[in-house]
Formats: C-alpha cells, sequence, structure tokens
C-alpha cells in the first residue's frame, strides 16, 4: 500500500519464520535468491514483501540509540514483544511516547495488555483459536476430536485489523497532532470473529447453543456434518456428490430454498421431509431428509449438478481445497492474488481493495541484514560509524 517498511530482527535470533521455507521446492519457491541464502520461503515472502531488513541488538545501548533515531522519523512502531520485556528494556508505550509524542505505537499480543494471563506466553493456536472458543466451535460434534489448526489464519486476520486501526490512529493524528497506543491481542480478535454465536449465547438463544432437541436450529454445538446423521437446516449445510465434491448450501431461509432444493433434485417435499404430523421435535425428521438429499446428490457428479443448480437457482457454494485455489477463476478474476517481477509466483493480495490505489507487492522478501547498512545511512551514520557498529555487534 506504499508504506515504508523496516523489519527489525536480532543478531543470532532472526524471524523464526525464515526457518519455515525449508521444505519448499527450489524449484518453485517465491525468491530463489534469498531460499538459498536460508533466509526464508514462500511463507516468509507472503508476509514480507517490500520489506527492508535490518539486524539491530537492541539490547546494546548503541543499538537503542540507533532505534530512537529511526523513531524520531517514523510514523508507526509496530512490535509483538511481551510487555515486561519492552519495560525492561525501556521501549515500552510510556516511555516511549514522552519522546515521541506523535509515535503510533501498535503492540500486537496474545491476551492483551491487562488481566491474568498478560505476561502468559501465546501465539495464535492458543490465543485465537483454541482459547476464544473457535477450535471448539468448529467441532462436528462433541465426540468429534478437535478440528485440525492450521497456524497463521489467527495472525493473518489480526494484522489485517490491525491495519484498519492504525489507519484510524494516523487520522485521528492528523485532526490532532496526538500519537497513541494501538492495543491489538488475538484473543479479542477471535472473539471478535465469532461474535455472532458468542451475542447468542449471551441471551441463551437456544437455535445455537441449545440441544438439538431443544433447538430446531443450527445446533452449532451439538450439530454433526456426517453423511446420515445431520437432523438441522437442509439449506445450510454440507453435502458429498458422487464425485466426491462437496457443496455447501448456504440459503439462511428454509421456506425459500428448500422448494428449489427439492425440484432440482426431482423431489417432492413430502418425499424428502414426510407429513408434517412426521415431524418431531428432536429432529429426527430431518435426519431422515438430510439422508434423502444425499442419497440423491451421490447420483451425479459436481459437473452434472452444477447447471442444476443454476437453473433453479439454489445457492450453494463448493467446498475448495485452499492450495487449489490458486487457479480458481473466481479468485483470479477479483484480484484475490497479485504478482511481481522479483517473486517468482503469486501472492495472496490484500482482502480490501481501494479504487484510488492498486494494492501491489513493492519488491521481494528482504534477506536477513541486506538493508542495515542502506537504513543506517539514511539515519546519517557514516560507513566507518557502521564499521564500528558492526564490530561491536550492534548491526548486522
Amino acid at each position: 500500500m506504499g508504506a515504508s517498511v523496516i523489519k527489525i530482527e536480532r543478531p543470532g535470533d532472526p524471524d523464526v519464520a525464515r526457518n519455515w521455507g525449508t521444505k519448499d521446492d527450489p524449484a518453485k519457491t517465491a525468491s530463489p535468491e534469498i531460499f538459498a541464502k536460508g533466509h526464508g520461503g514462500s511463507s516468509f515472502t507472503q508476509f514480507n514483501r517490500g520489506k527492508r531488513s535490518l539486524v539491530l541488538d537492541i539490547q546494546k545501548p548503541e543499538g537503542k540509540a540507533i532505534l530512537k533515531r529511526l523513531l524520531a522519523k517514523a510514523d508507526v512502531f509496530v512490535t509483538n514483544v511481551r510487555g515486561k520485556s519492552l519495560t525492561k528494556h525501556a521501549i515500552d508505550y510510556d516511555t516511549l511516547k514522552a519522546e515521541f509524542p506523535r509515535l503510533i505505537y501498535a503492540h500486537l499480543s496474545a491476551w492483551g495488555r491487562t488481566g491474568p494471563m498478560v505476561e502468559a506466553p501465546g501465539f495464535d493456536v492458543g490465543a485465537w483459536w483454541a482459547h476464544s472458543g473457535i477450535m471448539e466451535l468448529a467441532r462436528p460434534s462433541d465426540s468429534s476430536a478437535m478440528p485440525r489448526q492450521v497456524g497463521g489464519i489467527g495472525d493473518s486476520v489480526l494484522a489485517t485489523q490491525l491495519a484498519g486501526f492504525i489507519g484510524l490512529a494516523l487520522y485521528h493524528r492528523e485532526r490532532t497532532g496526538e500519537g497513541q497506543l494501538v492495543d491489538a491481542a488475538l484473543m479479542r480478535s477471535g472473539l471478535a470473529a465469532i461474535a455472532h454465536p458468542m451475542a447468542a449465547s449471551a441471551g441463551s438463544n437456544k437455535f445455537v447453543t441449545g440441544p438439538l432437541s431443544e433447538s430446531g436450529g443450527m445446533g452449532w454445538i451439538r450439530e454433526t456434518t456426517e453423511l446420515g446423521e445431520r437432523r438441522t437446516s437442509i439449506s445450510y449445510f454440507p453435502f458429498r456428490m458422487k464425485c466426491g465434491q462437496w457443496i455447501h448450501m448456504m440459503d439462511l431461509v428454509p421456506e425459500r430454498a428448500n422448494p428449489k432444493i427439492f425440484k432440482a433434485l426431482g423431489l417432492t417435499e413430502l418425499e424428502v421431509m414426510g407429513p408434517p404430523e412426521t415431524h418431531t421435535p428432536d429432529g429426527m425428521h430431518l435426519k431422515r431428509a438430510t439422508a434423502i438429499i444425499d442419497k440423491a446428490l451421490s447420483t451425479k457428479t459436481w459437473a452434472e449438478w452444477k447447471p442444476i443448480f443454476a437453473e433453479h437457482d439454489v445457492w450453494h457454494a463448493v467446498i475448495n481445497k485452499f492450495e487449489n485455489m490458486w487457479d480458481d477463476e473466481q479468485a483470479n478474476a477479483n484480484g484475490a492474488f497479485v504478482g511481481h517481477p522479483d517473486i517468482r509466483h503469486k501472492v495472496v493480495g490484500v482482502p480490501i481493495l481501494l479504487s484510488a490505489h492498486k494494492a501491489e507487492p513493492q519488491g521481494r522478501a528482504p534477506g536477513l541484514g541486506e538493508h542495515s547498512s542502506e537504513v543506517l545511512r539514511e539515519a546519517g551514520f557514516s560507513q566507518e560509524e557502521e564499521r564500528q557498529l558492526r564490530e561491536k555487534g550492534v548491526v548486522e
């Protein structure tokens, strides 16, 4: 989006994400030059493209002085270091705001800045997925194992949210001249992601939280996605076709959706739902109904069902494998992926597009310390001063 970003890493302890590229195929990894040096693969490129790398030891007085010289010209400082370490090195918000009152100080943490867990370790798997309730909510049923967790999803969601609030803080500064703290927490981000079921649970809404015998609705906590076992909505659940492809029906209004589905499948409402007098509070009639739908859909492939669904306006979505999305026609037509001459393959772009600004990579990801000399020179350090700093291990 046009920002000049300096990524600061510690000597001997670089960003752990640089190690995640070791399993990349050298012939396909995003930046062969960076990969060959062990400085990162495609995943690192995804989140660090266009940044500059400075290796700096801020535990040394000279390193902290360099950091402060950079902060004097910076608009935003972003850190995910735990609060006690920031305070120990006197780079916490309360310390820096006195010296840099216009600085936007963005602090990312697992649990937030207050409360009994404030200094507990945490990543997105713990704070965003597990503690927030998302992982439990995603279980197919109470007897099922926990769903697999894919690292980085919570991080990506929170990063996007953080960018928006940094923008608000910058706008506030434009109007008032004041910098401020932007406090981002993975746990809060996770709770925000499930605000809908959270609000329903606060109201003891049995439509989403109660046992199936009481809910008659989505049964988010208790429902199972196993074929032939579901006892809730026909129009808002996944189904599998003959070829093995899954789709998700996605109409929240059964009265509108079900007639379309029945007609597309060549069935009548009576055949699927049974007589009204057979409908039971425990949802067993819906179990029978979903089993009938399962059987009907298993008679044709996705290629065969697709035009039929289109003809009858059946609201649905294909359940894709994420690795196949690179070739997805809609995603490519809609700007989901972007490229750059220095990046071997496309990367995932930003989720929100602006009409007056084209969002595209500014370059590949940086090698470790690739821009240390450049950043020091911009900060006013001479070549001799840089040589001395390197000898002392302050800069690499």
